[in-house]
């Protein structure tokens, strides 16, 4: 008998051993997830790559989860049934392949955006694009039913703002203090100190930096990889309010021409890599929040 109780105890203590053993590899692969908070899959991707492949590419890289904005919209739903829940698709206004063009003129934008929200089939929506000087004006009639249909059905907004201050961001959130805002790129060619006037004065706004890269704008990272003092002060003093994304889109840059596809997602890996590094060169609880905590917490991922 004691010989049995030797042994059953060695067999627990072996299976307790084993267990706490898997729960540090799983804490530690969970400690290395990250939130792809702005990726895309539009027409002119499709040409090119597949939803399973680009699933593919999400899983491979150690992303928990993906928001995707999509043109036209349903695409971000093929992603969706490729991934699981791995994708958290966003109902776009684009509609159609060039829908970007149009949808704050088409009355149907707010009505289609409304039975998607309704069907539980999206988590948000966006990608809004804006540029200072041209139209549609954020005062745009379909544009503020987007909003109050964010508002109605508690989901977030991705906001692509292109101005030279933080005015236009500002006035949104002010007007509309009660619905989550993603402020794109970090406003693209803003500064540090537009962005932290927008924490401060903006409880519901997330600041994301997708896009904000060497390829793009620049202005974030030095030549090291590093963020800028500015920045990474600023990610240290509100080390809550800061999401990344690598926004795989390769058109706006010079190596391509908008008459061609769009061959973006070959280049997800070079822009993940180029966010882990600047955000590893952050104390360990502050990687955690913008790599995977923060995205969770905004867009009620669990």
């Amino acid at each position: 008998m004691k010989l049995r109780h030797v042994i059953l105890h060695g067999i627990v203590v072996t299976l307790i051993g084993l267990a706490a053993t898997t729960r540090v590899v799983t804490a530690d692969k969970a400690g290395q997830g990250f939130a792809d908070v702005h990726v895309h899959f539009n027409w002119d991707q499709k040409e090119i790559i597949g939803a399973e492949e680009i699933v593919g590419k999400l899983r491979a890289a150690g992303v928990e989860f993906a928001v995707v904005a999509a043109t036209p919209s349903e695409l971000a739903l093929d992603l969706k049934r490729a991934g699981g829940d791995l994708i958290v698709p966003l109902f776009s206004p684009y509609t159609h392949e060039l829908g970007r063009n149009d949808w704050y003129r088409d009355e149907r934008t707010a009505t289609l955006a409304e039975a998607a929200l309704q069907s539980g089939r999206y988590r948000g929506i966006g990608e809004v694009h804006f540029m200072s000087g041209f139209p549609p004006s954020m005062n745009n009639p379909i544009f503020l039913q987007l909003v109050q249909l964010a508002r109605e059905y508690e989901v977030p907004m991705l906001i692509h703002i292109d101005s030279g201050n933080e005015n236009p961001i500002l006035d949104l959130c002010r007007a509309y203090a009660d619905v989550k805002l993603v402020f794109a790129h970090a406003g693209g060619n803003l500064y540090p100190r537009h962005i932290r006037s927008v924490i401060q004065q903006c409880k519901n706004v997330m600041i994301e930096f997708s896009a904000r890269d060497p390829w793009r704008f620049g202005g974030l990272t030095d030549e090291d990889g590093h963020l800028l003092p500015g920045w990474r002060q600023l990610v240290l003093d509100y080390p809550d309010r800061f999401v990344t994304g690598t926004d795989p889109v390769w058109k706006v840059t010079r190596t391509q021409t908008w008459d061609q596809a769009d061959d973006g997602w070959s280049h997800f890996e070079e822009l993940l890599a180029y966010h882990q590094r600047w955000i590893a060169d952050l104390p360990v609880p502050v990687q955690r929040k913008i790599r995977l905590d923060n995205a969770r917490r905004f867009f009620d991922v669990r």
